[in-house]
């Protein structure tokens, strides 16, 4: 029933086992606009009262029947918002032992309003009145917490649809970002191999033919062995960015072996004391898993050069039966607090080296850490190795390194 209801839309319902009392209270409730509906016991009365009804009148002689108790299960059941009124018909004169009985029956039943008998129409049908006006006001209230719970399980809807959205969005930007970087590494390492293979080979024989008209032209000698000096530098310019791209050592020996030579010519181009720590037989890894580590490596050091202020820097390689672990740490100034704070968020606004790492550690399913301080910066990214068969894993990784060209 709408709160637009009126006091007319409501059903009082009548028991009353003895005497006329029904009759005549149906008939001055029904003058007066009101609707009646008469009980003809305590198992009516008690699937009557509902929503539709908007109060109960019975007598006292109901209270000290039997069916007195289904009556007061059926009120003790009632919703949060209902308190459903009761008028009891009470007899007139001094209290006797059946009267005492009855007050204590009609406690249980909550809402309860007395009228004594005999009866007065007006002092009834204002009593009945009160008593609906009261159940109306119930009624808003039930309609009010059912559109608040209509309303919070639309906002949960929309809510959990929204989070779906994210979920989603978030992995296909996962899943493009893991695509980009593998392009990345292949496009890396495609243009290693052209910078070795082409301009590489190029710059060798334009160095050799040099070489050769210096031998030829004494007299020109002098020029020649200057411009085959600069083809020289250019030849090892060339070799060191192949490598720096993508080092052929990666692919034919492993990361460690790629890892040592990183660290030794970050240290001599940057002036920066480094110690690499690794187990001395370092097993070959997943490919994936070496590329990220050097990726990782790579673009660590690089941070640490630009912006640490470091004199030193440690670099630890652990490896146990299920995990590899990097660490870099170095001594310098720190990270600011509120770059560590997005990059825990969301990720964004902390460029694209940290949370480059962060996807390609993300994707290989293991976790990355950033601890800093003004004592300086330790990064942690640790990986799930699986568990592979090693006798394919060495031949797929010879495979591979075959189908590389040798350093030059």
């Amino acid at each position: 029933m709408s709160t637009d209801a009126s006091i007319s839309d409501l059903h009082v319902l009548v028991f009353t086992p003895f005497g006329k009392d029904s009759v005549l209270i149906e008939r001055v409730l029904t003058s007066s606009g009101i609707r009646v509906d008469v009980c003809g016991g305590p198992d009516s009365l008690v699937s009557a009262i509902g929503e539709e009804a908007g109060a109960a009148i019975i007598t006292e002689e109901v209270l000290q029947s039997a069916g007195i108790g289904s009556i007061v299960d059926k009120l003790s059941a009632q919703p949060r918002w209902s308190d459903f009124p009761i008028i009891v018909l009470t007899g007139g004169g001094m209290s006797t032992a059946s009267t005492e009985s009855a007050e204590r029956s009609r406690a249980p039943l909550g809402n309860v309003s007395l009228l004594e008998r005999p009866l007065r129409p007006a002092t009834l049908v204002s009593a009945v009145r009160t008593a609906l006006t009261a159940r109306l006001r119930q009624l808003e209230i039930r309609d009010h917490l059912r559109e608040r719970e209509a309303a919070e399980q639309a906002l949960r809807r929309a809510h959990d649809v929204l989070e779906t959205q994210v979920e989603q969005r978030t992995a296909a930007l996962r899943l493009l970002s893991s695509r980009l970087m593998r392009v990345q590494d292949e496009e890396r390492r495609r243009i290693a191999r052209e910078l070795h293979d082409s301009l590489g080979q190029y710059l060798a024989a334009a160095k050799i033919n040099l070489d050769v008209l210096a031998a030829e032209k004494p007299n020109a000698a002098p020029h020649l062995r200057e411009a085959s000096n600069l083809i020289e530098r250019a030849i090892s310019d060339t070799r060191t960015l192949s490598h720096l791209l993508h080092p052929p050592l990666l692919d034919e020996a492993g990361f460690g072996t790629a890892a040592k030579w990183f660290v030794e010519g970050f240290g001599s181009r940057s002036k920066i004391t480094t110690r690499l720590e690794m187990p001395p037989n370092l097993d070959r890894l997943p490919s994936e898993i070496e590329i990220a580590l050097f990726r990782i490596l790579q673009e660590s050091l690089t941070n640490v050069h630009r912006h640490s202020g470091t004199k030193k820097v440690e670099v630890r390689l652990r490896r146990d039966d299920a995990n590899v672990s990097l660490e870099i740490e170095d001594h310098g100034k720190g990270i600011a607090k509120e770059l560590l704070e997005h990059l825990g968020k969301s990720g964004a606004n902390v460029g694209v080296g940290l949370a480059g790492m962060r996807e390609r550690v993300a994707e290989l399913g293991g976790t990355f850490d950033i601890r800093s301080g003004k004592k300086g910066t330790c990064l942690t990214a640790t990986i799930p190795v699986p568990q592979r068969v090693a006798d394919d894993t060495s031949s797929s990784y010879s495979a591979r390194a075959a189908s590389n060209h040798p350093v030059a």
